[in-house]
């Protein structure tokens, strides 16, 4: 979605206006207000569906990190669920990558537009909240790496809500991220 200078000075306006009137309803005036002040016009087309028909269309770079925060959503519930053992067989496994197991971000140099969304999706839009106050600046490319985690996570993608990944699962994502195959 393109919005003129024009039509984002108009619904401005009628967002100043709906608050001022206290008008209750389904239209958010602060979140659209953030999304078109902060550029993220896809966004607002997936928080409103129900009034942009055609999302699906424009937001591939939205719906890729909407889909690595989903992943690393279920590795982090997973992981946390581990014992001891085999948190420590994760790293022995894994090295590094295997230490704690979090969601790092993306980098600010190379992936801005990728870390904008994701700060829009977590802190505007209210999802993923597991990830709520995180700084998601990796200080280095990541990018590559989730989409390789992507490929080897898609078959083994638990049903929604479960958390059921298993310590080899989570080894194999690990080295999935770090290691070009």
């Amino acid at each position: 979605m393109n919005l003129s200078d024009g039509e984002k000075l108009i619904i401005a306006m009628l967002c100043d206006i709906h608050k001022a009137l206290n008008v209750k309803g389904a239209v958010d005036p602060d979140f659209i207000s953030s999304a078109i002040s902060s550029g993220n016009l896809k966004e607002l087309k997936w928080k409103m569906q129900g009034v942009f028909r055609d999302h699906e269309d424009e937001g591939k770079p939205a719906a890729e990190v909407g889909e690595i925060l989903d992943m690393w959503s279920t590795i982090e519930r997973a992981y946390k669920k581990l014992t001891v053992e085999e948190k420590q067989q994760v790293e022995a496994e894994a090295g590094p990558l295997g230490r704690g197991v979090r969601f790092s971000g993306f980098d600010d140099e190379t992936e801005s537009e990728y870390r904008d969304i994701a700060r829009f999706f977590i802190e505007e839009m209210g999802r993923f909240d597991r990830f709520q106050g995180r700084n998601l600046n990796a200080h280095m490319p990541t990018l590559d790496g989730y989409r390789r985690m992507m490929r080897v996570f898609s078959p083994m993608r638990p049903p929604v809500g479960d958390a059921r990944l298993g310590v080899r699962q989570i080894i194999d994502l690990a080295n999935a991220e770090k290691y070009p195959g």
